[in-house]
């Protein structure tokens, strides 16, 4: 795993609890945005079986990806890298219709995963597929600080809820691999869970120091080092973010994991037409609510010298959820300023209009009396 605040070039999966949450989107866009920032940047398209982060990038799908890489030992993983119409921006395609690929075998993602730690970059992001599967999991992993997409929306919070218990899971079983009675243990806890139970990994904690203090010590441990952070994708105002703060509540009490929160991105029509002209919205429509969301985004991670450090002046937000809070009502206001503008407009319009037709009825009845008077 790598830990991003201990190096210089930063690798960041983004990751979705369920479908449809936006997450290649925001990949796409928030590619764009690093590289705007005169950042070296990489995306990788590692949603195999559903590759489209070509298609919110404007590109077509026609040069080789991982899915040649992967079906192939004569093609080499730099060959895949392609340049983008953006600066700054290069791009590794996924699956290239390579059928197969949904469930690739651990030594196939094992050469992946190698090949994918040898890139030179500032930043890498990382596209995975939906769900809480093993590859998506596991591709998480790579680093220490992935991003996880989400939405106010029940279904997509408990998803979202249900990939980071995984993600806890896989993450010990994985550190105590070697451990035989620790291992067994873990194992055990998840083989055996019963629809509606849970285990809590504070009770995992817990039980571990039972069986050996030291190792249980080491657990807690392990979860400081996971750094997810949450992106609120699709919201309405900024009261979606007090269901995202009870989620926050509940990782930290259950997960033993602290999370933080890089930004609220509202919906917006900008996104839908980007999609409709194959352009990221953050370059065609760079003065909507939803690109300057990402940008603001894009800024927090530049900004940090540590990564996933975040640069928040503690004297003025208690943390990253209130400076969200703070950032989400500010772009509500405009939205909602902005709505009131159009509406004036509208109206105005409406009584421009009105009074030219009045006029225009009063030349036309001007118009009759002159013809009635001047017949014989």
């Amino acid at each position: 795993m790598v830990i991003n605040e201990n190096v210089k070039r930063k690798i960041i999966p983004i990751a979705g609890g369920k479908g449809g949450v936006g997450k290649t989107l925001i990949a796409a866009n928030l590619a764009t945005e690093l590289a705007r920032n005169g950042k070296d940047t990489i995306v990788i398209d590692l949603d195999l079986g559903g590759s489209n982060l070509h298609t919110c990038l404007g590109m077509k799908n026609t040069g080789m990806g991982i899915g040649n890489f992967l079906s192939s030992r004569e093609v080499m993983f730099q060959d895949l890298i392609q340049p983008t119409p953006y600066k700054n921006l290069r791009f590794i395609a996924g699956d290239v219709l390579v059928s197969g690929l949904a469930n690739i075998q651990f030594s196939q993602k094992k050469r992946l995963l190698r090949n994918i730690l040898k890139l030179e970059a500032d930043y890498i992001l990382l596209d995975l597929g939906s769900g809480s599967n093993f590859n998506a999991i596991d591709f998480f992993l790579i680093s220490n600080s992935g991003f996880l997409v989400t939405t106010a929306q029940t279904t997509s919070v408990l998803n979202a809820y249900g990939f980071l218990k995984n993600l806890a899971f896989r993450f010990l079983i994985r550190a105590f691999n070697k451990h035989e009675e620790i291992s067994k243990y873990l194992r055990k806890v998840i083989k055996e869970r019963k629809p509606g139970s849970f285990v809590t990994i504070a009770e995992v904690v817990k039980k571990l120091r039972a069986i050996d203090l030291e190792n249980g010590k080491k657990a807690k441990k392990y979860m400081s080092i996971l750094k997810p952070k949450l992106i609120i994708n699709m919201a309405e105002s900024p009261d979606d973010l007090l269901v995202i703060e009870k989620l926050r509540d509940l990782i930290q009490s259950s997960l033993v994991l602290d999370v933080e929160c890089m930004g609220l991105i509202y919906s917006d029509d900008a996104v839908t037409k980007s999609l409709s002209n194959h352009q990221p919205f953050t370059v065609r429509e760079g003065e909507s609510i939803a690109a300057k969301d990402i940008e603001r985004i894009a800024l927090k991670i530049v900004q940090s010298g540590r990564f996933p450090d975040m640069p928040l002046d503690l004297n003025y937000y208690k943390d990253t959820f209130e400076l969200t809070q703070i950032e989400a009502k500010n772009d509500y206001e405009e939205i909602t300023s902005l709505s009131k503008s159009e509406d004036e407009i509208n109206i105005g319009d409406l009584l421009s209009i009105i009074s030219t037709q009045k006029k225009q009825i009063n030349e036309l009845k001007g118009t009759l009396r002159m013809l009635t008077m001047n017949r014989p």
